[in-house]
């Protein structure tokens, strides 16, 4: 009896793991870090130069609460006509290629659990000579920092809309220190021509969960988050439709009129679900654990 009463205890500690997820949307209020590397350009054979900590604002990301945004840059404050090391003295333009990494490290409690970062594109008018990428990444302290993921959570930012990246929480073990951000890469500029190389602006969502559309009547989901395989939809109308996509617009369920959806096919993880009623259609934002 004893065992049994144990084996049940145990069960129900760990059931909360079962679900566990980590949801971040961006949010400016977060504890943001910058870092710098810094290589020689391609011509001069591209050999890594230093790599260290910077302040956000030296990077040149821009972060405000108050629209709750993060505008990045290239990285202009290395840019120095008298020090060849920075610049080219024949030509004028930049001499090194940065890139400047902005991103927030959530701690330990983040190990083992999966993890979904998103967030949405609200502007993006860089220079295409510069790349912007959003990442999850998971270092090693016993290897160098190397990215035990190799680089696969490292994806290129769309030009606008949502993106989103996850890892699962076997890709997150203990020990690991797990990030998740932006980096910007390109040579170091000259402060006369930022105008001309534009920015890129991110945000959250624009609006707030099942606040996306609004119809006659009250519609909603639920449970939201769900833990389970099913999702219910609640209307005083007939649902005619439903589909559902991930946060980059893929389309991955849909179906005619219900109000029980089998969500057993989906990956842990954030997505969207457009209802179709007679009135018209209401899109709504559900996480599934």
């Amino acid at each position: 009896m004893k065992t049994i009463i144990t084996s049940i205890v145990l069960c129900l500690l760990s059931f909360p793991l079962l679900f566990a997820q980590n949801n971040v949307e961006f949010s400016a209020g977060d504890t943001w870090i910058g870092y710098m590397n810094v290589t020689d350009l391609p011509a001069d054979g591209g050999g890594f130069q230093f790599g260290s900590a910077w302040a956000v604002g030296d990077l040149k990301s821009t972060l405000s609460t108050a629209s709750n945004t993060l505008t990045l840059q290239p990285n202009f404050n290395t840019y120095n006509a008298s020090d060849p090391f920075w610049t080219n003295p024949n030509t004028g333009a930049g001499n090194k290629n940065m890139e400047a990494l902005t991103f927030v490290e959530p701690g330990a409690s983040f190990n083992g659990v999966d993890l979904t970062f998103f967030g949405t594109v609200q502007a993006y008018t860089l220079d295409e000579a510069y790349t912007v990428k959003f990442f999850i990444k998971a270092l090693d302290p016993a290897n160098d920092y190397a990215d035990v993921l190799g680089g696969a959570k490292v994806m290129d930012l769309p030009a606008s809309g949502a993106f989103s990246v996850s890892a699962t929480a076997a890709e997150l073990p203990a020990g690991l220190v797990i990030q998740y951000g932006f980096s910007v890469t390109g040579v170091n500029a000259n402060p006369a021509d930022e105008a001309a190389l534009g920015s890129v602006t991110i945000g959250a969502s624009p609006v707030a969960v099942n606040e996306l559309n609004e119809l006659p009547g009250k519609i909603s989901i639920y449970p939201n988050p769900t833990a389970n395989n099913r999702l219910s939809i609640r209307s005083e109308s007939p649902v005619q439709s439903y589909q559902v996509s991930t946060l980059l617009g893929q389309s991955v369920l849909r179906g005619k009129a219900t109000n029980e959806i089998d969500l057993s096919s989906l990956a842990a993880g954030t997505y969207l679900i457009t209802v179709q009623l007679k009135e018209g259609e209401k899109m709504m934002k559900f996480i599934k654990h």
